[in-house]
């Protein structure tokens, strides 16, 4: 049966066409490369080389099998090293859940780095409800997403990139639009509007928790803040609502994005994925965010407006 050391041991000899220059390139002894040769072509029936005491050259045969050979060999170096590079997650493809606060600073920045050192990783993005990514991960559907505050259970793993403070979104005539910063407390009488528990359950619960440590319990208007942000009607009605400081780089008409001063009052954003999970590309995605997360020199500061 043919091998592999066979197909190197006879190109090595095509190539030098001389025994002693092929043995010393493949670090071996003459008589043992002379031995395999002989025995190569015994298998194929047919002599490859011309041996003479003045040269070595190729039969007919030998020409046609070492194109051949050479094909194969690539083919082989080429599956080598894809392999390897899939091991490594350099390879394939990622499909990338993502909740729809992340699409604002996060989730452009963390595909553009992932682009730049994993260029042939094909990352497929989706946006989700962030109810939905869990169930979107336990089915297969994803293989990890990005995620603002994400729903925590057993069977995912969550690990946090970065860390945002927090903003409340103000109509840009409202009293305290001009400010730099303000105290959650100073919005105790006005009428929220946040995102809806059902689509995004644990942000919710973080943003009513935010108001109820300032000391008040947030009058809520019925209806979400996506559909009242997609339709751009935050400012005409009134409406304040509170979010992670990136949203602020895209803001609907009329509003601005005013910092909250309380320092504590922060949202991570994590990299959820199935808690048994060996992928060495959503590895590699983990580790991506990691470095371009390292600190939030980039964020967003001070009052943010939109123009009217």
């Amino acid at each position: 049966m043919l091998e592999h050391r066979h197909l190197r041991y006879f190109s090595a000899v095509a190539e030098e066409l001389n025994f002693s220059r092929a043995a010393e390139r493949l670090h071996m002894a003459q008589p043992p490369l002379s031995a395999a040769i002989r025995k190569l072509e015994l298998e194929l029936g047919t002599e490859l080389l011309v041996r003479t005491t003045r040269e070595v050259r190729l039969t007919d045969a030998g020409a046609t099998f070492l194109v051949g050979a050479r094909r194969i060999l690539d083919e082989l170096d080429y599956v080598v090293r894809a392999t390897r590079r899939a091991a490594a997650g350099e390879l394939g493809s990622l499909r990338l859940g993502f909740s729809c606060s992340t699409r604002f600073e996060t989730l452009p920045m963390l595909g553009r780095a992932f682009r730049t050192s994993h260029p042939e990783v094909e990352l497929l993005t989706e946006e989700m409800w962030s109810a939905n990514l869990a169930p979107a991960l336990r089915s297969g559907a994803v293989d990890a997403a990005l995620c603002v505050a994400p729903e925590l259970s057993a069977d995912v793993a969550s690990g946090t990139v970065r860390s945002e403070r927090v903003v409340a979104l103000l109509p840009n005539t409202h009293r305290l639009a001009d400010r730099d910063d303000l105290a959650l407390s100073e919005l105790s009488d006005e009428v929220f509007i946040l995102v809806k528990r059902e689509l995004s359950p644990r942000l919710h619960d973080i943003l009513v928790a935010a108001c109820r440590r300032a000391g008040f319990e947030p009058k809520l208007r019925s209806g979400g803040l996506h559909s009242a942000w997609e339709l751009e009607v935050l400012a005409e009605r009134g409406l304040i609502s509170l979010a992670p400081e990136s949203v602020a780089l895209d803001l609907p008409m009329g509003l601005v994005a005013v910092p909250l001063s309380e320092p504590d009052e922060a949202i991570e954003t994590a990299i959820v994925t199935r808690v048994d999970e060996t992928s060495p590309i959503v590895e590699a995605l983990r580790s991506v965010a990691l470095t371009v997360f390292d600190d939030d020199a980039f964020a967003t500061s001070g009052r943010i407006s939109a123009s009217v």
